[in-house]
């Protein structure tokens, strides 16, 4: 049934806009909800046709009563289709940023599982409902193009470890809508009602209105993802033919420029180091036609320099870096 479902050809169009080999190792990252449920099964789908070998994997954080259980419906579904399961369980350090933490230490743990099963690929269950809160959270914060692109189709976590989101053409509602259809069961999480954070207020408020306005608006929201994520590469292509890349743009190339181009240029060469304000103010700064140098601070030490002649990123001590080492 799960060979046979029209989701695990989607899942495989997604293993390939990835760029996953066929017949490549890949553990799925396993939560025991909806969403990692119905991926589990589409990828075991894509294995019976020999897309993927697949193996599932479930970290268990400690965190809530029910995880141990959850581990269990986990290991026993993968029994169902044929599939090795693996278990992590993650210690957390007492400290601030909850969430933060849980992930990188869900992350390592998936490495190792990965690792150990002799997989290149890990696959997690994010899908285009995800994807549209991503957005939508990055627009509110000013977010450039790479922000608006939300989160990419693959990265890598480790060396020889990439993350492969397979789903992100799908909704929330196609994933669900296969466990039911497959007659698979699922743990709800409770952490995922909650309206207290940035992410629950998108997913439970902001995105029902999107919704309501244009239905069907998280799978169109992926494409335009991809077309900004693509774009967001052809501009940083841009700014280093430029010399971005290498920490100075003589300002004679930026001449007549929109502020937008300057203002990519400025972000290519001083990554997150300079604020939103400043980014536009200096962006400003190298199309208008003062030759007074304007110096404008970075958090890391550096100082993102605007004269007579160019854009340049100036170390700490005075001289320019070397290049590359500005890339953000």
């Amino acid at each position: 049934a799960c060979r046979r479902h029209p989701g695990a050809a989607e899942v495989a169009r997604g293993l390939d806009r990835a760029g996953v080999p066929q017949g490549a190792s890949a553990v799925v990252a396993a939560s025991g909800g909806v969403d990692s449920t119905g991926l589990l099964a589409l990828a075991a789908g894509c294995a019976a046709h020999g897309r993927i070998a697949v193996t599932a994997v479930h970290v268990d954080h400690g965190l809530r009563a029910e995880s141990r259980a959850e581990g269990d419906a986990v290991a026993a579904l993968a029994a169902r289709l044929g599939v090795r399961c693996l278990r992590r369980t993650v210690t957390l350090a007492p400290g601030a940023g909850l969430a933060d933490r849980a992930r990188a230490a869900r992350y390592d743990a998936l490495v190792d599982a990965a690792r150990e099963a002799g997989a290149a690929f890990v696959l997690a269950a994010h899908h285009a409902d995800d994807q549209l809160e991503t957005i939508v959270l990055a627009l509110a914060r000013g977010a450039g193009l790479h922000g608006l692109g939300g989160m990419p189709t693959r990265r890598a976590l480790a060396p020889g470890v990439d993350l492969v989101r397979p789903c992100l053409r799908m909704t929330r509602g196609d994933l669900r809508g296969a466990c039911m259809e497959l007659g698979l069961a699922w743990h709800e999480d409770p952490g995922n009602a909650r309206v207290d954070t940035p992410r629950g207020r998108a997913r439970h408020l902001v995105l029902p209105a999107i919704e309501s306005i244009a239905p069907d608006a998280a799978r169109r929201a992926a494409r335009t993802a991809e077309l900004a994520r693509l774009g967001d590469v052809l501009r940083a292509q841009h700014s280093d033919a430029l010399g971005a890349e290498l920490g100075s743009v003589p300002r004679a190339s930026l001449r007549g420029s929109p502020a937008a181009l300057a203002a990519s240029v400025v972000h290519r060469m001083a990554g997150d180091a300079i604020d939103a304000a400043a980014l536009w103010q200096a962006a400003d700064a190298a199309i208008d036609v003062s030759t007074e140098p304007r110096r404008f601070p970075m958090a890391d030490g550096r100082t993102l320099v605007v004269d007579a002649h160019a854009v340049r990123v100036v170390a700490a001590q005075g001289t320019v870096p070397e290049p590359g080492r500005q890339r953000s």
